[in-house]
């Protein structure tokens, strides 16, 4: 299983993270397990809630919505950049 350094309260020390298990759930019923890293688990993640029409979960939509603008540099309609689209390829 993956260790992923977790910054704690204190930035002069960090946490492991170790994941006993990780697994994507929808409505309840585990679609995906065994996933052996949390990245790709995440990505999984996205790419469910992206190929199903899913909206994100009420309490982080916020979180959610930074993560695909921010972080993914994905916006609502706007056309995707060339960068992105080489990654279909």
């Amino acid at each position: 299983h993956e260790q992923t350094p977790m910054v704690n309260g204190d930035s002069s020390s960090a946490v492991q993270f170790d994941s006993a298990e990780i697994a994507i759930v929808l409505e309840g019923g585990i679609v995906l397990r065994d996933i052996s890293k949390m990245g790709d688990a995440f990505l999984f993640m996205f790419s469910l809630i992206y190929a199903l029409h899913l909206d994100y979960p009420k309490e982080l939509t916020h979180t959610f919505k930074f993560i695909q603008k921010v972080l993914l540099g994905l916006e609502d309609s706007k056309p995707r950049g060339p960068r992105l689209l080489s990654l279909k390829k």
